[in-house]
C-alpha cells in the first residue's frame, strides 16, 4: 500500500505527465536541442505540479542547475561539440529526474531545472548530490559517433529548496500559484549562488524554505 506522500507524488507524477505530453505530441514547448521542457513550459509545468501539491498537501521540491565554467568547452572545442556535450547532459539530468519521479526543463544556456514532487528539502539534497556526483564521474563523448573524441569531462553546481504550496482556491489562484512558482525558482536559484561561491561541484541548500505564496 502506498504512503499519502508515494499516493501524493503518483498523482502529481501522472499529471505532470499529460501536461509534458501534450506538448511533445504538438512538437512544441520543447527545447530542439536537449529534448526537454524549454522555459516556458517548464513554468507550465511546475504550476501544475504546486496546484497538486496544495490538494495533498504535502512538498514540492526543485533543483537549479548550472555547468562549471562551460564556455571552456565551446571556446576550446567548439559549439557543435559543446551542443553535443549539452545534449549528454541534458540526457542525464532527464534519467535521474525521471527516476526521482520528477521531470526535467532546459531554462536556458548550459542552465537546467529538476521539479520534484513530494520532495522535502533533505530528500531534494539527496538528489541533487547523486546528480552532481554522477555527471563528476561522467566522460562526455564530443565527437559524431562511432568518433568520441574529444572527450570531456564537466561539473556542475546545484542549488536545492523545497516548498508546501499554500491554497490557492478561490478567486486569484492562477496569479497566487504564478507567485509561488517565482518564489520557488528564485529560492533555488539563491542556492545555486551559493553552491558557486563554495567553490563550485557543489550542492547548496536554500537559506530559508520557501513557503506558502505571496
Amino acid at each position: 500500500m502506498k504512503t499519502p506522500a508515494g499516493a501524493l507524488a503518483s498523482r502529481a507524477a501522472e499529471a505532470l505527465r499529460q501536461v509534458i505530453d501534450r506538448p511533445r505530441r504538438a512538437d512544441a514547448r520543447i527545447d530542439s536541442l536537449t529534448g526537454l521542457l524549454d522555459d516556458r513550459a517548464l513554468h507550465s509545468a511546475l504550476a501544475d505540479a504546486i496546484a497538486a501539491t496544495e490538494r495533498g498537501g504535502d512538498r514540492i521540491g526543485l533543483l537549479f542547475i548550472d555547468l562549471d565554467h562551460f564556455k571552456r568547452v565551446n571556446d576550446r572545442h567548439g559549439h557543435v561539440t559543446g551542443s553535443r556535450i549539452l545534449s549528454q547532459v541534458a540526457r542525464l539530468i532527464g534519467d535521474a529526474a525521471r527516476q526521482a519521479g520528477g521531470f526535467a526543463a532546459r531554462y536556458g544556456g548550459d542552465e537546467f531545472v529538476v521539479v520534484l514532487p513530494g520532495a522535502d528539502l533533505d530528500r531534494s539534497l539527496r538528489h541533487a548530490e547523486s546528480l552532481r556526483a554522477t555527471l563528476a564521474a561522467t566522460i562526455l563523448a564530443g565527437g559524431e559517433p562511432p568518433r568520441r573524441r574529444p572527450l570531456v569531462h564537466v561539473t556542475c553546481s546545484i542549488g536545492a529548496a523545497s516548498s508546501r504550496p499554500g491554497s490557492a482556491e478561490g478567486h486569484g489562484e492562477t496569479a497566487a500559484r504564478e507567485r509561488a512558482v517565482t518564489r520557488l525558482l528564485q529560492s533555488a536559484d539563491n542556492a545555486l549562488y551559493q553552491a558557486k561561491r563554495a567553490g563550485r561541484n557543489q550542492v547548496a541548500a536554500a537559506g530559508a524554505e520557501a513557503t506558502g505564496v505571496a
